[in-house]
């Protein structure tokens, strides 16, 4: 604008205070002034809108951010939930495989997700996990139609277990110290995982059915419905007994043994464990009426004791 421009615009605003006053009216204000105000308004507003609509979007931002994290942890830990439950369910299959045969791998999957909710996980390694398996079957009403499955439990949990032992080497040659030493200075060393326990079902029997490949094949399988019959049968019967029978077990070399034994044999095993003398084991021998050279030749050959010390 001019100074005469300039000039004009004011002459008008002082006319229209003047008529103001008279009137007792505000004044307006010039087209240009009002107009600044008017833009003044509105960059004012617009500021602040855009500032609402930038807290708006920050604050949604930072809920679909909220929302996302918690998703993906969710995610995680579901992932992590069914990592953690399938691989409980296939290390219990590998230490139960018995138990499994017997009930077929859904129900097993059934039972492992509630054994994996009723018993925490102690240690890192799956192999050591399971022991209370057993006791949890004989608690599951559904289970109530196979009353063995607790002893194959049982069964399963101590040959894993003497899989799992300690190597030792088996020394042939300490044996001639039976014949020239001092015997109640000497003492049998055991196999490795060397136990005795003890069954009321026909435990062995329910094992063969399960893992025997002979019995599995087309060859055996008159064989496998005569020992299907024989196990129902001493199953039946597990009720009538006075006492459960005892089986041992031991690893020879890489593998697992067990075979029942009466019970004078597992009064032999039983001083064997305790370390006591080689004369003391004689003496329960002789006690028994168990020929001495046979019961030896035997734990020898089938490698239940490794030496000699």
């Amino acid at each position: 604008m001019n100074k005469k421009d300039n000039q004009l615009t004011a002459n008008q605003d002082y006319q229209r205070t003047l008529v103001a006053k008279i009137f007792n009216m505000q004044p307006r204000v010039s087209l240009e002034s009002e107009t600044a105000e008017r833009m003044q308004v509105e960059i004012k507003t617009e500021t602040n809108s855009k500032v609402n609509d930038q807290t708006d979007a920050q604050a949604i931002t930072q809920t679909n951010t909220s929302n996302n994290i918690q998703t993906d942890t969710q995610t995680g830990l579901n992932i992590y939930t069914n990592n953690f439950i399938e691989n409980g369910i296939r290390a219990l299959s590998i230490t139960f495989p018995t138990v499994e045969g017997l009930i077929g791998e859904d129900s097993f999957r059934v039972l492992s997700r509630q054994f994996l909710r009723y018993e925490a996980k102690a240690s890192f390694d799956w192999a050591e996990y399971g022991i209370t398996l057993p006791t949890f079957i004989e608690s599951q009403e559904a289970l109530e139609t196979y009353p063995f499955l607790s002893e194959v439990a049982e069964l399963d949990w101590s040959i894993h277990c003497v899989q799992r032992e300690a190597d030792k080497k088996f020394q042939p040659a300490t044996f001639a110290a039976l014949e020239s030493g001092d015997t109640n200075a000497l003492r049998f060393i055991a196999a490795p995982g060397l136990q005795i326990r003890n069954f009321w079902f026909p435990v062995v029997d329910l094992y063969r059915l399960i893992h025997d490949p002979y019995l599995q094949s087309e060859e055996g399988m008159v064989a496998r419905k005569a020992l299907l019959k024989n196990s129902t049968e001493l199953i039946n019967n597990a009720i009538n007994m006075t006492t459960p029978r005892s089986l041992i077990l031991w690893r020879a070399e890489y593998k697992a043994q067990f075979e029942y034994v009466p019970d004078a044999e597992a009064d032999v095993i039983h001083k064997i464990n305790a370390q006591s003398s080689v004369d003391a084991v004689i003496d329960t021998i002789g006690s028994h009426n168990i020929d001495l050279v046979e019961w030896l030749t035997k734990a020898i050959s089938n490698k239940l004791i490794f030496a000699v010390a």
